[in-house]
């Protein structure tokens, strides 16, 4: 059973037991309106990717049926950086699912840029501008053992966050072999409020395949070769991540909500993020 089924159960037993008094009950859920959901971002140094779908009623079924027929395929995808202009074209990719992905082969990403991505499909437009900002270098990297384990653990990151700014980042890790793409650990995104200017270090865990499903700790293990993408990311792509973060965590309890909501930087008939990455890029082999 999926926790969105689990949800939806409890909330039919508690919903029908707050009004057992009455005679009739009747659930008129409003359909949502169609929006065009955009998960896209351009790496620096390299062509902008987009995953294009549409959005579904909240208690709809969720399977690997129902998400072919919500990607869209047909859709027109437009970057702009300020200079020059470019459709994406759509490719087939088997590391993705659904396994269609837009792709850019003009623009690539550079720091100090604004990239504006339009996407249009059935007379909806959906729009959205990021940045990328100068990436940071990690001043270190191991492999820390968990506690009693002798072959599982995370991995310990350190690094300076640069004093003269803002800064927000975000961490994906790629097990060579094993993962077929980057994927986020629960950590999805960080600032740096309490350590600005400073050196910070943290352990982090492995990401799991997708956060629809349940799952437990992930952990590395030695014989792992982990390609890790240090990331600098703007605000609004940060708030993102934040809010889409502290969903995950509360889906958990039925009982628990953000009640903000995630924060798109998508506008016009759109959800989602579009969003820039600095790049730092690392291997670590763990022996």
């Amino acid at each position: 059973m999926t926790k969105r089924n689990f949800k939806l159960i409890l909330f039919v037993i508690c919903f029908i037991s707050a009004f057992s008094c009455n005679d009739e009950l009747n659930m008129n859920l409003p359909q949502p309106d169609d929006k065009i959901v955009i998960d896209g971002w351009i790496d620096g140094g390299q062509y902008a990717r987009v995953l294009l779908t549409r959005n579904s009623p909240y208690f709809s079924s969720i399977d690997s049926a129902s998400l072919r027929d919500l990607v869209l395929t047909t859709a027109k995808v437009t970057l702009t950086d300020g200079d020059k202009t470019e459709i994406l074209i759509l490719r087939k990719n088997k590391n993705y699912f659904p396994p269609y992905i837009f792709e850019g082969n003009e623009i690539k990403g550079d720091t100090g840029k604004t990239y504006t991505l339009t996407a249009e499909y059935g007379g909806k437009t959906a729009r959205a501008n990021t940045t990328i900002p100068k990436k940071v270098n990690l001043d270190a990297i191991s492999f820390m053992l968990n506690e009693n384990n002798d072959s599982l653990g995370n991995i310990y990151m350190e690094f300076t966050d640069p004093p003269e700014n803002k800064n927000y980042y975000r961490i994906l890790t790629k097990r060579n072999g094993k993962d077929k793409r980057y994927l986020s650990p629960m950590l999805m995104g960080l600032d740096d409020n309490f350590f600005s200017g400073q050196k910070f270090g943290f352990t982090m865990s492995r990401g799991p395949e997708s956060f629809l499903s349940s799952h437990g700790n992930e952990y590395f293990k030695i014989g792992d070769t982990v390609s890790i993408k240090f990331c600098t990311i703007d605000k609004a792509h940060y708030e993102f991540w934040s809010s889409f973060q502290d969903e995950v965590l509360n889906s958990s309890n039925p009982f628990a909500s953000s009640l903000s909501g995630i924060k798109s930087n998508v506008q016009g008939d759109g959800l989602g993020v579009w969003g820039g990455y600095g790049v730092s890029y690392y291997t670590l082999i763990i022996k």
